[in-house]
Formats: C-alpha cells, sequence, structure tokens
C-alpha cells in the first residue's frame, strides 16, 4: 500500500522517498519501474505507478515503504 501522502520521484537514477534516496541500484529501479509501465521520463511519480511498482518488486517494495512510513513514536 502506498502512503498518499508521501512524495516519490526519480532524480538521476535513483529514486526518492520523501526527498530521501532509496538506497537500491539503478538498475533494479529501472526493472520495477518499466514493469510497472513507467514512460520513462524522470520526475515525481504518479501514486498509481508507485503502487503498481511496489505491487510488482519486493525488492523495492520493502526499502520504499519503509521510506514512506513515519517513525514509531
Amino acid at each position: 500500500m502506498v502512503n498518499r501522502n508521501a512524495t516519490y520521484e526519480i532524480k538521476e537514477g535513483k529514486l526518492y522517498v520523501n526527498g530521501d534516496p532509496v538506497p537500491l541500484r539503478k538498475g533494479v529501479v529501472y526493472a520495477a519501474l518499466a514493469r510497472a509501465g513507467w514512460d520513462g521520463y524522470e520526475g515525481e511519480l504518479d501514486h498509481d505507478l508507485v503502487e503498481q511498482m511496489l505491487r510488482l518488486d519486493r525488492r523495492v517494495s520493502l526499502i520504499a515503504l519503509g521510506l514512506a512510513k513515519p517513525p514509531a513514536a
């Protein structure tokens, strides 16, 4: 499930969640985005595309969802 309050974007081949880089290799990110139907342009990602990407690639979902959630109090 995608946090609708979080921002997801691609800059210089890296995935950023809320402005923080996700520690994944560029190839993993691009492969996951391609599976989800990404148009290939960098910038902010649509939440529906991110949800599809996270559902299709477990490597990305484990890390990106952890960054999107606020820390426990």
